[in-house]
């Protein structure tokens, strides 16, 4: 099996170099719309995001007609966590099939069910295996697992290794009564993961390794409180890392490229988890810190193929601690409306600082709160198959 090959990994400084390069074009060609498309992609990819929505909303008021430009606007405004603005860029282009698919992930991603359901039929012939469609379907069939698992094969005989639906097929199997059938499309003892990563290059040991992380990512300027549509709950997030400058960020996610290659070239047997693994490959981290009662709610990773965590800093800990896991993570268990417990055991992690997890990305994890005053911090992180 051929090693999966990483998608965007361009150093700092060639990332940099290309925002210098795509500045200069926009100041010479400042009548070329694509040159301020280029500019602002040079710029999220450096994670200047703030600088790429300012260049996107002068281009798109200088070329009002530009569908691309705006097409682009509005997919980085989402994914700067600006749903609203993002939306409103979307209603103005709402008959085209970008604007269509965007405001029914926005919309469905906060919630607003009967709005959402508007763009349901147009999104079915757009994009049939769609995450946030199944979803939305996936909501109605609760309470009726038949139907449930006819949409999750529906979805896998066009996406085969979609997290979403093994997910959802997986449920939908434990409600029947198919304990085994849904424990083997779980694979919880078979491809959850734990290891501990290796000291970096440049750093006397663990502690000055996560003195460095733990000082970057308090530092990170795009820390922000609980995004919309994501499992936390009163914690702190990154919307990028690592930050331009950072140092330790870029020697952990090598390290962690590495930890996932060695991971995949392991795996072997039929199950659509292995079947879908990538041959090119996106890698998506971010900086996780909570405190006292903050926690992550169940949850899984839809789109995505390979998830884990890496555990950075915690709080003090205290006697008794490890069996009551403050802050641990839960690997396995189903959501109430299932009305039913996991015919698969759960897994109890207790997190501590270099601890490394891989699970794949439909496997439903939450975490604990710590109760404590001191900060859990965790980098997360999602692989991907390399977008069309």
């Amino acid at each position: 099996m051929s090693p999966i090959r990483w998608v965007g990994t361009e150093s700092r400084r060639h990332r940099l170099a290309w925002v210098d390069l795509t500045r200069a074009a926009a100041e010479r060609f400042p009548e070329k719309p694509s040159v301020h498309a280029a500019l602002a992609e040079a710029l999220e990819s450096a994670g200047l995001q703030a600088e790429a929505r300012s260049v996107l909303a002068k281009a798109c008021d200088r070329f009002p007609g530009h569908e691309a430009l705006h097409s682009l606007l509005a997919r980085t405004v989402f994914r700067a966590g600006e749903l609203e603005g993002a939306l409103a860029v979307a209603r103005a282009w709402s008959d085209r099939d970008w604007a269509t698919l965007l405001s029914f992930t926005i919309l469905s991603r906060q919630g607003r069910v009967a709005e959402a359901a508007t763009f349901e039929d147009a999104v079915a012939s757009l994009d049939p295996a769609h995450v946030d469609l199944l979803d939305a379907r996936a909501m109605r069939a609760r309470g009726k697992p038949g139907d449930l698992l006819e949409m999750a094969n529906a979805t896998l005989s066009i996406a085969p290794g979609a997290s979403h639906a093994l997910y959802y097929k997986a449920v939908a199997l434990a409600q029947m009564g198919r304990g085994d059938e849904a424990a083997a499309i779980m694979g919880i003892d078979r491809f959850l993961q734990s290891t501990v990563l290796p000291v970096p290059a440049g750093f006397a040991d663990t502690d000055a390794f996560h003195r460095a992380l733990t000082a970057e990512i308090k530092a990170n300027p795009d820390l922000h409180t609980d995004p919309v549509g994501h499992a936390s709950r009163g914690g702190l997030r990154t919307r990028v890392f690592p930050a331009v400058d950072d140092v330790a960020g870029p020697a952990l996610v090598e390290g962690i490229r590495g930890a996932v290659s060695i991971y995949a070239d392991g795996l072997s047997g039929d199950h659509p988890f292995v079947a879908a693994r990538p041959l090119n490959a996106t890698f998506t981290p971010w900086a996780l810190m909570f405190r006292g009662d903050g926690y992550q709610c169940l949850h899984h990773h839809p789109g995505r193929w390979l998830t884990g965590v890496y555990y950075v800093g915690l709080p003090d800990t205290h006697p008794g601690d490890a069996d009551a896991l403050p802050g641990g993570i839960v690997l396995g268990g189903l959501p109430d409306w299932a009305g039913v417990k996991p015919p698969w055991p759960l897994r109890r992690i207790s997190p501590k600082p270099g601890l490394l997890l891989l699970f794949p990305s439909f496997l439903p994890h939450e975490t604990l709160p710590t109760g404590r005053e001191g900060e859990r911090i965790s980098v997360a992180f999602d692989i991907a198959a390399r977008p069309h």
